[in-house]
C-alpha cells in the first residue's frame, strides 16, 4: 500500500509574498460630463502609474503621479457597452481619445465622491485649467448604472492611492464679505498646497455648526464696503500662507495680506491646523495634542497639571512661537451679538459682556505719504464731545464717527484695502474680552494704530473699511472714504462757511430729480441734528452715504443744520450712493432710526391679500398675507354696510404675524364692511376692504370659497 503524501511542513520564517499592485488599468463604461463642453458621454478610462518594490522589505510602492486617458466608444451603435460591461482593447485608439490628463499630487485640486438624486455614485475630479480665463476643469464621472458601480469605485481607489493619497478634505462654509464667494465649499489640504473649491454635493453637510449659525438671516444686516469677489478655487502654497489659527466655530488663514474665514466645527479646525503646521514647518513640528501616555518629546516643555488630571485627558503642549491659540468654548445659551440695531437698544449690561464705543481718528492724508489711523475704543459713558477735544489737541479729526457696540467675546480688528495702498505689519489686531475690559476700566480707552502707505500716487480716492469681529461674527464695519486731492475748501482750518455746499451742479454732470419735500426735509434735520450717545445721528448718516471723512469736521464747525449740509452734498453727487428714496430708507434702517422713517413716511406698508375665511350667524373670520417685510401690526375696522356710520365703526389692533382674526357677537343676516390698515410701527399703509354677510340664525358654519 502506497504511503500517503506527507503534509508540507511550513517554514519557520517564510518570505513575505509581495503585494500585487498593477500599473495599468482599463475601466469602464462610465458616464462623463465636463465643464469644458457640458456634454454627457459614455466613456472608459485608461490609467497608468509607476509601481516599484522596496528591495529591503519587498513592499510595493505606488507612485504619487499617474496618467489618466479618457476614451469615447466608437460611433457605431453596435459597439456601445452591453449588459456585460466589458471594454475591449481594440477601442483604445487615438481616434477615440477625448482627454489625456497628467495627475500630479502638487497640482490637483479636489476629488469628491457623492451620489446623484437617484443614488447613483458620482466622482468629481477637479484640476487646474490651462485655458485662459478658465480657473478650473471639472470632470464628473458617474456609474453607468446603479447595479454595477465597480468601475467608478475602482477609479476612486486608484486615485486615492496615487495623487490624492495624502489629501485631507473638510466641508466648510465660507463667511461672507470676503474676496471669495460665501457659501458651502470644500477645503482640501495636500502636502504642497491647499485649495478651497466649490462643493459638487448639493446635500446638506453633516458638519454641526454652533446653534447661533443656524438662525435665519435677518432682514436688517450691517452693510460693509464693496468687495470684488473672484470665483473659486483658491489655491495657496504653504510659502504663501502667512498666518493661520483655529476659531471657536472654524478657522482662518491669511494670504497676501487678506484674511479668509471658514466655518466648521472646532475639532475639525484643530485637525486642519495640525496639517497646516506639519506641511509648512516639516515633520519635526510638534503636534498640538497628545492623548495618554508620555509623549516622545521632552516633558520639560509641558506645564505641570493638576493632580486631578488623568492620563486620558487631552493636554496642550505650548510651543514657543506657535500661532495656535486654543480658547475655551462658550456655552450655547451665552449672549451672541446680533446686529447694530439691537445693540443700540440695549441700555443694560448684556449677559457676559459690556457696552463700549468705537471710532476711528486720524490726521489729514497726503499724496504719497503715510496716513496714521487710530482705532479708538472707550466706555459708553464717556462724552463724545470730550473725546473729540482730546484728539483735536493731537491734531486728529474724526474719520469714522463713534458708535456703540456690545462686547461679548474676544475682539479682532482688521482692515481691508484697495490697490494703491498698503499696510505694514499685521492687518489684524486681537484683544481678549478681559484685556479690553480691564483697559477700559483702567485708562478709560484702548487704541490701535494703523499706518497706511500711499504707494500709487495716481490713485487719489481712498476706499477702505475696518471690520470688527467677535469670533467669526462680523460686528461692525467702519467705512473710510476720502480724497487725497488737495482741496482748500475742505480743510478743517479754513473758514467754515467756505465749505457749506451750494446748489451748483457737480463737476461730473450728475443731476438728481428726486424731491424731498421741504416739510419732510426740515423734520429730518430736526431729528438727525441732535447728537446722541449711540452715534446714529447726522455723522453716521454722512458716513453711510459715502461722504468724504475730511468734510465731517468742516460741516461740524459750519453754521446752520448739519443734516441739511450733508443732504445738499449728497444731492450734488459728492458721494457714491444714489440720491433716491430707496437708498435713504435703506440707510436709515441701517442706522437704526425708524423714528425718522415714521415721521417722514418714507415707506408705504401693504398686505398681499385680505379675504374672508369663515362666516357664521354671529361671527366673521378674516385672514391676510403680509406684504411689506417690516410690518409689525395692523388695524382692523368693521362697520355695518347699510349705515357706514363712523361712530359705530369698531377698531382692533392685531399683530401682523397672527394672519387671522375673528369678529364675534355680530347680528345675524347682516352685511358688514371690513377693512385692514397695515402698520410699520407708526407708519400707516393703504387700506383694503372686503364685504361679508353673517348667516341667518341656526345656520351651520360654512367655509367661504375665495
Amino acid at each position: 500500500m502506497a504511503e500517503a503524501n506527507p503534509e508540507p511542513v511550513p517554514e519557520a520564517n517564510p518570505e513575505p509574498v509581495p503585494e500585487e499592485k498593477l500599473n495599468h488599468f482599463l475601466l469602464g463604461p462610465l458616464k462623463l460630463k465636463t465643464t469644458l463642453d457640458n456634454v454627457k458621454r459614455t466613456v472608459f478610462v485608461v490609467i497608468d502609474r509607476n509601481v516599484s518594490t522596496d528591495e529591503e522589505t519587498g513592499a510595493v510602492i505606488v507612485g504619487a503621479d499617474c496618467t489618466l486617458q479618457v476614451f469615447g466608444y466608437p460611433k457605431s451603435s453596435s459597439n456601445l457597452p452591453r449588459l456585460s460591461h466589458r471594454v475591449k482593447d481594440e477601442y483604445v485608439t487615438q481616434e477615440n481619445l477625448l482627454y489625456d490628463l497628467t495627475l500630479k499630487s502638487s497640482t490637483v485640486l479636489s476629488l469628491e465622491s457623492y451620489e446623484s438624486k437617484n443614488k447613483t455614485p458620482k466622482l468629481a475630479l477637479v484640476l487646474p485649467s490651462t485655458i485662459k480665463g478658465v480657473r478650473q476643469e471639472d470632470y464628473i464621472f458617474k456609474a453607468y448604472n446603479t447595479s454595477k458601480p465597480a468601475a467608478l469605485i475602482e477609479l476612486k481607489t486608484i486615485l486615492r492611492d496615487g495623487p490624492f493619497k495624502y489629501m485631507m478634505q473638510v466641508d466648510v462654509f465660507i463667511s461672507p464679505d470676503q474676496e471669495i464667494p460665501a457659501g458651502l465649499a470644500l477645503i482640501n489640504v495636500f502636502s504642497s498646497h491647499l485649495g478651497v473649491v466649490n462643493r459638487h454635493n448639493k446635500a446638506k453637510p453633516v458638519t454641526r455648526y454652533p446653534i447661533f449659525y443656524k438662525q435665519k438671516k435677518r432682514r436688517n444686516t450691517i452693510p460693509c464696503a464693496h468687495i470684488e469677489t473672484r470665483p473659486l478655487p483658491l489655491v495657496v502654497t504653504y510659502e504663501e500662507l502667512n498666518h493661520f489659527d483655529p476659531l471657536e466655530a472654524g478657522l482662518r488663514f491669511e494670504v497676501a495680506n487678506k484674511m479668509h474665514f471658514l466655518r466648521c466645527d472646532h475639532e475639525t479646525a484643530l485637525e486642519v491646523i495640525q496639517h497646516f503646521e506639519r506641511h509648512k514647518y516639516g515633520e519635526a513640528w510638534p503636534p498640538v495634542y497628545f492623548v495618554g501616555g508620555d509623549p516622545d518629546d521632552d516633558l520639560e516643555s509641558v506645564p505641570s497639571t493638576d493632580s486631578r488630571s488623568t492620563a486620558s485627558e487631552d493636554i496642550h503642549i505650548p510651543v514657543p512661537g506657535q500661532s495656535l491659540d486654543i480658547r475655551p468654548r462658550y456655552e450655547e445659551d451665552a449672549h451672541i451679538y446680533k446686529n447694530e440695531f439691537i445693540t443700540r437698544r440695549c441700555e443694560t449690561d448684556p449677559k457676559e459682556g459690556f457696552m463700549a464705543n468705537i471710532g476711528v481718528f486720524g490726521g489729514k492724508p497726503t499724496v504719497g505719504g503715510d496716513w496714521l489711523l487710530q482705532v479708538f475704543i472707550c466706555p459708553l459713558k464717556k462724552s463724545q464731545e470730550e473725546i473729540r477735544k482730546e484728539f483735536a489737541n493731537q491734531q486728529r479729526e474724526v474719520v469714522c464717527t463713534l458708535r456703540a457696540f456690545q462686547v461679548v467675546r474676544d475682539v479682532s480688528v482688521s482692515i481691508s484695502l484697495k490697490q494703491g495702498w498698503s499696510h505694514e505689519g499685521d492687518k489684524m489686531m486681537e484683544v481678549s474680552k478681559e484685556e479690553l475690559h480691564s483697559a477700559l476700566e483702567g485708562s478709560s480707552q484702548f487704541l490701535h494704530d494703523i499706518c497706511l502707505q500711499h504707494e500709487d500716487v495716481t490713485k487719489k480716492r481712498f476706499r477702505g473699511s475696518i471690520i470688527v469681529r467677535q469670533g467669526m461674527e462680523k460686528t461692525l464695519t467702519l467705512n473710510i472714504l476720502t480724497d487725497y486731492e488737495q482741496n482748500s475748501d475742505s480743510l478743517p482750518g479754513d473758514d467754515s462757511d467756505a465749505c457749506v455746499p451750494t446748489a451748483e451742479t457737480p463737476a461730473d454732470g450728475k443731476t438728481h430729480s428726486w424731491p424731498l419735500p421741504f416739510s419732510k426735509r426740515k423734520r429730518m434735520c430736526e431729528l438727525l441734528d441732535v447728537e446722541c450717545i449711540y452715534g446714529n445721528d447726522w455723522r453716521l448718516f454722512a458716513e453711510k452715504i459715502g461722504l468724504d471723512c475730511q468734510k465731517l469736521p468742516v460741516i461740524a464747525n459750519s453754521n446752520g443744520s448739519h443734516t441739511e449740509n450733508v443732504l445738499t452734498l449728497w444731492k450734488q453727487g459728492h458721494t457714491d450712493k444714489p440720491y433716491d428714496k430707496p437708498t435713504l430708507v435703506e440707510i436709515l434702517q441701517e442706522m437704526g432710526r425708524p423714528d425718522v422713517i415714521q415721521d417722514l413716511q418714507l415707506i408705504e406698508p401693504f398686505v398681499k391679500s385680505f379675504m374672508v375665511l369663515t362666516v357664521t350667524d354671529h361671527s366673521i373670520q378674516v385672514g391676510w398675507e403680509p406684504g411689506s417685510p417690516d410690518l409689525t401690526h395692523c388695524n382692523l375696522y368693521i362697520n355695518r354696510t347699510a349705515r357706514m356710520d363712523v361712530l359705530l365703526c369698531k377698531k382692533y389692533t392685531v399683530k401682523i404675524e397672527e394672519k387671522k382674526f375673528t369678529f364675534r357677537e355680530l347680528p345675524p343676516a347682516t352685511q358688514h364692511t371690513i377693512s385692514i390698515e397695515p402698520l410699520v410701527q407708526l407708519v400707516r399703509g393703504e387700506q383694503k376692504s372686503v364685504w361679508a354677510r353673517t348667516r341667518p340664525k341656526e345656520s351651520a358654519a360654512v367655509p367661504v370659497e375665495n
